[in-house]
């Protein structure tokens, strides 16, 4: 097989395969029957993240059913069935002999299991039950099926071409409970005493009621509070574990990575299950980390499509920022369309055009939603892969040229020294101050809503965990407490920053949202350079400068320095030396352009 790692180069962690820097950019569907690994593969892609699943149940346990899956691995524990997953990777090498395959597993327990382990189960809204994810049983048994399948993909004809591997499990395969409530059942009782026995020495515990995650304001429950922290540290054990398998079996030689850390996306709820990153991010058996863009506001023209995980703290800690790009096309269809007679007509409806399930009415729409995503996720110095969810969102030669030549910027980033764009803003993440919070209440709520008005302040925010405060020491100029009720960490994070004299601005109990105007003017008052002031979304790092906006015109960068600007999308412009980029942008656009010192 093939050895991989990620390694730190000038601060930026970058994947490496048999020694030689790889661009870390990749393509992946769930539906291998619209595949479009022959486009992505003339376009100069190299890396495929190719699916799988241990069962035939739905990813989607909470609200659809959904499965992409059409078998099952483990269904028949006497003879399993690799078959579609391994007809995926053979069309793949044939369509491109040289392809890095990652085989993303979803490690979860049959039907066979769970009908066989009634105390290790939650119920589901959707009817049925699955697996709790601290389960002990689900640890030990998920691991010896997660291991049978790396040997048998690690002995297959193919296996030298395996590069890395993704693990993902619980709801939409990405780590959430199951039922979005923590798993609070009677079966998790047994796990949640002894915790409580080993963290805070208590021997009569007992588990919360729902009802005690209803309410506005603090959340006054302290049982409530320690149920939330254990959900959620108790998946991410979990997660470590399954990964651990996969290092030890391919003796650490090959990178592992999963959906985890959505900081700052919690769908409403403290018992989301992936609000424990600050447990896993130093972890040697996990080398990157995966969110999608974030979907607020159904990902609309105007504003940041930003990171749902902290990634200037994953930076930090070694971890590749490996974001998942679902970007919707004008190609996009209903699920219904793509395999008809599969899938109940109520399921992912598209609602009138009025949800994130429907892509821009045209091609050239939906190659300027490319270039904002793709401007996002540069000048962050993040790895991408696109999803091409049910297949066919991307077959159109206009969309395939722009991938084409975003391909091609990140491979010039494989030998071109990247420069930071100072003065840095740090935008906190308080994982623990999740637990503070109700569920749906207006306080939870509002931390999505800051970090999208952040997007529009006119300057760019470095994403931090408040368990790395520390970096607060290395020249930020200001920071940014999203959280109306933090946590000790939280509070400590802003004792720093008085410390050291670093300006902040924070949410409360009595302001819950941080609108873009007030933190501009903060930062107005407080000497941050303003790249603009308009309301336009900036992206600014790693040597690279863009603007977004829904509204066109004459746009104007302001720049802290004269720099070399060079045009590379979006915008007619003539490379000069300059402080001040004034360009025409059409409506709905990115411009992009290089920068360099003077």
């Amino acid at each position: 097989m093939l050895k991989s790692e990620v390694r730190v180069v000038e601060n930026l962690p970058r994947l490496y395969v048999n020694g030689t820097a790889q661009t870390a950019v990749a393509y992946t569907t769930y539906f291998e029957e619209r595949s479009a690994a022959d486009a992505f593969a003339k376009a100069g892609y190299r890396i495929f993240f190719v699916n799988l699943s241990l069962t035939a149940l739905p990813i989607n346990s909470y609200e659809t059913g959904f499965t992409p899956f059409r078998v099952g691995v483990f269904e028949d524990m006497e003879n399993p069935d690799f078959s579609e997953f391994e007809g995926a990777v053979e069309r793949i090498l044939k369509l491109c002999p040289d392809a890095i395959i990652f085989p993303r597993i979803y490690v979860s327990m049959p039907r066979w299991w769970v009908n066989a382990h009634p105390d290790e189960v939650v119920d589901t809204p959707m009817g049925g039950k699955r697996e709790l994810l601290f389960s002990m049983a689900f640890r030990r048994d998920g691991a010896e099926l997660l291991l049978r399948a790396v040997r048998h993909i690690s002995a297959a004809r193919y296996a030298e071409r395996i590069g890395g591997w993704q693990i993902c499990g619980g709801l939409t395969q990405e780590w959430f409970n199951h039922n979005l409530y923590g798993g609070l059942c009677p079966a998790a009782e047994k796990y949640y005493k002894e915790w409580l026995k080993v963290n805070y020495g208590e021997e009569n515990g007992a588990l919360p009621s729902i009802e005690e995650y209803r309410g506005e304001g603090r959340q006054n429950s302290e049982n409530a509070k320690r149920y939330s922290l254990f959900c959620n540290s108790e998946v991410a054990k979990t997660l470590d574990g399954f990964a651990a398998v996969i290092k030890r079996e391919t003796d650490f030689s090959q990178v592992v990575g999963a959906f985890y850390g959505y900081s700052f996306q919690s769908n409403g709820s403290p018992l989301f299950g992936t609000h424990a990153l600050r447990e896993v991010i130093s972890s040697e058996n996990i080398d990157f980390f995966s969110s999608p863009n974030a979907y607020s506001e159904s990902r609309k023209f105007g504003i940041d499509w930003a990171d749902m995980m902290p990634v200037e703290s994953l930076k930090r800690h070694g971890k590749l920022p490996f974001i998942e790009c679902d970007i919707r096309t004008h190609l996009t269809c209903a699920l219904q369309d793509v395999r008809p007679g599969e899938y109940p007509d109520w399921i992912y409806r598209t609602r009138d055009g009025a949800s994130v399930w429907v892509g821009p009415p045209t091609a050239e729409l939906s190659v300027l939603a490319l270039r904002k995503c793709f401007a996002h996720q540069l000048t962050h110095g993040s790895a991408i892969w696109w999803f091409d969810m049910w297949g066919g969102w991307y077959d159109d030669p206009r969309l395939m040229t722009e991938l084409n030549v975003m391909k091609r910027i990140y491979d010039a980033e494989l030998t071109e020294k990247r420069q930071n764009t100072p003065p840095r803003v740090a935008f906190f993440a308080d994982e623990e101050g999740y637990a503070n919070h109700y569920i749906n209440s207006a306080e939870i709520l509002a931390i999505e809503k800051t970090r999208t008005e952040t997007g529009l302040v006119g300057v760019p925010f470095d994403f931090l965990l408040v368990d790395d405060m520390d970096a607060l020491r290395d020249g930020y100029a200001a920071a940014v407490f999203p959280f109306p009720y933090p946590s000790d960490s939280g509070k400590r994070a802003m004792e720093l920053c008085d410390e050291l004299g670093i300006p902040y601005v924070s949410a409360s109990g009595e302001h819950h949202t941080l609108s873009a105007g007030e933190v501009r003017e903060f930062l107005r008052k407080n000497g941050i350079h303003l790249y603009t002031e308009d309301g336009s979304v900036i992206y600014a790092g790693g040597g690279y400068i863009g603007l977004h906006s829904d509204v066109g015109g004459v746009k104007a960068i302001s720049l802290p320095t004269r720099q070399r600007v060079t045009p590379i999308f979006g915008a007619e412009f003539t490379e000069c030396v300059t402080d001040k980029i004034l360009f025409n942008l059409e409506e709905n656009g990115t411009a992009l352009f290089k920068l360099d010192n003077e």
